[in-house]
């Protein structure tokens, strides 16, 4: 899925939930190029700039927005900020007892979308792009960088600067009209495909949404919209945007992305101590009725109106009350129900790359091949195949360190499609976070699970 993301609004991730901090790694690339700053000098100075602009976010709202996240590193910075006083050489060193683990703070999840844009140049540590506008970043946001270089900022005040320098507020100063127009690009050719013409659809497309639904929770909201009914079709804007398509079959998409996610959350839950997989499924399976996968297909509800559009099936099933592993079993079966009833753009984007594991395909043709069974063995079959697909990942992305011992400790698992019929699991999400992959000691049965933390099997249903 997020290979489709990045073609429908390149720049822009989740992990970018603000758009002050694209304006804010600028300013420091800016400001670093024009001081010469060393690369300590320079983390140094954006970590510093960061923490102010997370006290200022904190002093103009004490209280969550409910339509806009934290600015990064409230929570880490909480017991400071709410002593009333941040000591500035305490709070930026990175490590436990600062705000981020980073050396460059939480520059590291936006430096590819903002290199993308433009805003920076490729390297190691910011540097100016091509489309930096340094004027308008030190108009908007200049006044971080004479609070990043205080000892101590005291939080009562910091009020009269949330006007000008919290992340909310960056839309009706300089520096976010310079980001609105970077992102928008009027001025760009309207030429078919083209990554600012897509994202310029996106962004129109999210636009509309707004300005005819009532929207409280911004990613809830449009992504209903989005998914179901019979509005991006029908209204005189959207149905002439391109992407708007591709938007709707990504969001029905990500229903069964969410229930894999949560369906392996729970298995994990089940897991204490060192438990038999034959256990975990089987207490999957208890979780089920008594009844055939055909009775089980023939219970979900209906997926589309009488004209053609989706009905919020996924949304509404997580509603009814069902115990979590059935209630996601419902919504995986009703997702891939949709591979035979969505056409062109939106099957496309929906589908995604074919062929995929856990994807609705494979969902809609493993419980097509079952109906003649009973509900309960094909989850055990599951279960066995989430475990599966969660040691390949993990072995895949482990990387031996070379001060690891010889002797790895492992926790051994049943693997039907092992030659050896059992594998090593990875204590840890293997390579994901970049941690050596031990778990549980080397003397743990075959066919046994250990909790301590069972990798989650990535990519499933991932486009």
């Amino acid at each position: 899925m997020g290979r489709m993301v990045d073609h429908l609004v390149p720049g822009v991730t989740t992990l970018t939930p603000h758009a002050r901090y694209y304006a804010l790694h600028g300013l420091i690339a800016a400001q670093a190029d024009a001081e010469d700053l060393t690369v300590p000098a320079a983390q140094t100075l954006l970590r510093r700039a960061e923490v102010a602009l997370a006290a200022v976010s904190l002093a103009h709202h004490p209280q969550a927005l409910e339509w806009l996240p934290r600015a990064h590193g409230v929570d880490a910075l909480a017991r400071r900020l709410h002593s009333g006083t941040v000591t500035m050489s305490e709070a930026e060193v990175p490590g436990k007892d600062g705000y981020v683990g980073n050396s460059w703070g939480f520059w590291t999840p936006y430096a590819g979308s903002e290199v993308a844009l433009g805003i920076l140049g490729a390297g190691p540590m910011p540097v100016p792009g091509p489309r930096l506008e340094t004027a308008a970043l030190r108009a908007g946001l200049g006044g971080l960088l004479e609070l990043a270089a205080e000892d101590t900022l005291n939080v009562d005040d910091l009020a009269p600067f949330g006007d000008r320098l919290c992340v909310c507020v960056g839309g009706e100063h300089p520096d976010g009209a310079w980001l609105a127009n970077l992102m928008c690009e009027p001025g760009a050719p309207a030429e078919a495909g083209s990554r600012s013409a897509t994202r310029r659809q996106t962004i129109q497309l999210l636009a509309r949404v707004v300005a005819t639904h009532p929207v409280r929770y911004f990613t809830r909201d449009i992504g209903h919209v989005l998914a179901f009914g019979d509005f991006l079709t029908s209204d005189p804007v959207t149905s002439g945007i391109d992407t708007a398509g591709a938007w709707r079959g990504v969001v029905l998409r990500n229903y069964s992305v969410g229930a894999w996610r949560r369906l392996w959350s729970w298995l994990v839950e089940q897991v204490e101590g060192l438990v038999p997989i034959e256990e975990v499924a089987d207490r999957f399976a208890a979780e089920l009725p008594d009844m055939t996968v055909d009775a089980f297909l023939s219970s979900l509800p209906a997926t589309q109106s009488t004209t053609g559009a989706p009905l919020p099936a996924e949304h509404d099933l997580r509603w009814v009350g069902d115990p979590l592993p059935l209630a996601e079993l419902r919504v995986l079966a009703t997702n891939a129900r949709r591979v035979d009833e969505l056409t062109g753009r939106v099957r496309d984007a929906f589908l995604g790359q074919r062929g995929v594991e856990l994807g609705p395909e494979w969902v809609q043709r493993r419980l097509d091949e079952a109906r003649p069974m009973k509900l309960r063995d094909v989850a055990r079959r599951l279960t066995y195949d989430l475990v599966a697909r969660s040691q390949r990942i993990a072995l895949a992305k482990a990387r031996r360190r070379a001060d690891a011992p010889t002797r790895r400790r492992h926790i051994v698992v049943t693997d039907p499609a092992a030659p050896t019929g059992r594998a090593a699991v990875p204590d840890k999400p293997g390579g994901a976070r970049r941690r050596r992959a031990t778990a549980g000691p080397a003397r743990d049965r075959p066919g046994h699970l250990r909790r301590t933390a069972l990798p989650r099997p990535t990519l499933v249903g991932d486009q």
